[in-house]
């Protein structure tokens, strides 16, 4: 019989041994000079190089999978948005330079919907209003993001809506509270805490009914807490913190307005925040990624590997057979059925 076909061609590692080490880089946050020093303790020498060798290859395989995945998500109706900080290693000059992590999410659950949870990550070398547009190029519906100048640019081409966060209007009055320095902060905290108890209620109910229990209840509570808010900065120090977080809500009150009108809105974007939790650990415990091209890779395999959790998939076990199909000349036009949602159910040929 032939020999199989394997990932690295004319090495030892099965596809296994190459998705363990991913999944212990991505979804564990175990560095490669950390796996590598365990894996010298039971007697297997493997340096850190050659991890990531195998690594670079396996992003390389698993590349169209994660592009059909964003072709999926940007023909949604809503998506969530976000972008944090990755701290990237220069390549031969021995410091670290600022990238950025770039995220789209969808989770339609919260009102019933039928599309599969998914996020795909994007690196990109800054934070700059290019970037936002390459990731989302294409895109028309709802966009759930935070008021960052670099998401607003989107709305200037007909079929985008931006829908601002709420968690972030709360977490300019949070601190203050958190003082006791600030009465208005406090009121204005247990106002919006109020609306989030509404929409506590509707979870899970399907968008029609969340628009209407919106409509009914919640849109006199908002249009309250505006008035408060313009009632409360003209008493008010231009200068003070109380007056900013105010003067944030009131430049963004269209976006942040836009949950009352479609019952598929969130009142925040802790959806796409909780997605890239794991590259803070990952932060945390690496350090930094290997150049651009290491801030890539990342994207690409915490594309599917987040996308494995938010479905109730074993990441390990998807990659191991994810890359033997590939490997093994899994037709493009299938692709789909290689999803993290459709995987299990998936044929073997």
């Amino acid at each position: 019989a032939p020999a199989p076909v394997r990932l690295i061609a004319g090495g030892t590692p099965t596809e296994a041994a190459v998705a363990q080490v991913a999944v212990a880089r991505y979804a564990d946050h175990m560095p490669l000079h950390r796996q590598s020093q365990a894996l010298a303790r039971q007697g297997i020498e493997i340096g850190r190089d050659v991890l990531a060798s195998w690594l670079g290859t396996a992003a390389a395989e698993i590349r169209p999978v994660v592009a059909r995945l964003r072709e999926i998500l940007l023909a949604s109706a809503r998506l969530f948005a976000d972008e944090t900080t990755m701290p990237v290693l220069e390549p031969g000059r021995g410091r670290t330079k600022t990238g950025y992590a770039w995220a789209i999410a969808r989770d339609d659950r919260p009102w019933g919907g039928a599309a599969p949870p998914a996020v795909v990550f994007h690196y990109a070398p800054g934070r700059g209003a290019v970037h936002a547009q390459a990731l989302l190029a294409g895109y028309r519906g709802i966009l759930q993001c935070d008021g960052y100048v670099a998401y607003k640019g989107l709305a200037a081409p007909a079929g985008v809506t931006l829908a601002f966060c709420w968690s972030h209007v709360r977490r300019g009055f949070y601190d203050l509270a958190r003082k006791n320095t600030a009465p208005i902060a406090t009121e204005a905290l247990q106002r919006i805490a109020a609306l989030y108890a509404l929409d506590a209620e509707i979870r899970g109910n399907p968008a029609e009914q969340r628009q209407a229990v919106r409509q009914a209840r919640s849109r006199p509570l908002v249009e309250d807490l505006f008035a408060w808010f313009e009632a409360q900065l003209a008493r008010l120090p231009r200068s003070s913190p109380t007056a900013e977080a105010i003067r944030y809500a009131l430049n963004h009150r269209d976006g942040l307005c836009r949950f009352l009108e479609d019952g598929r809105i969130e009142l925040d974007t802790n959806t796409v925040e909780r997605a890239i939790r794991p590259l803070v650990l990952s932060r945390k415990n690496a350090l930094f990624a290997s150049g651009d091209d290491g801030g890539a890779r990342w994207a690409a395999m915490a594309s599917l590997i987040e996308t494995c959790k938010l479905n109730g998939v074993n990441p390990q076990l998807y990659f191991t057979d994810l890359l033997t199909r590939l490997v093994n000349g899994w037709p493009n036009s299938r692709i789909d059925e290689l999803m993290p949602w459709h995987w299990a159910t998936a044929p073997t040929a």
